[in-house]
């Protein structure tokens, strides 16, 4: 991305929020991996 900036395609607003959302997806998917390892450490706890 930070390619594209610099030749110019993409202006230093776009990374930014191109690169904010990347960081939402990814806290996300963080948040449901833990809570799956949670479920699974519960389940696990069970047995």
């Amino acid at each position: 991305m930070k390619k594209l900036e610099k030749s110019g395609d993409i202006t230093e607003d776009d990374l930014r929020n191109f690169t904010e959302d990347v960081q939402k997806l990814t806290d996300a998917s963080i948040k449901k991996l833990d809570e799956i390892a949670k479920s699974k450490e519960e389940e696990i706890m069970e047995v």
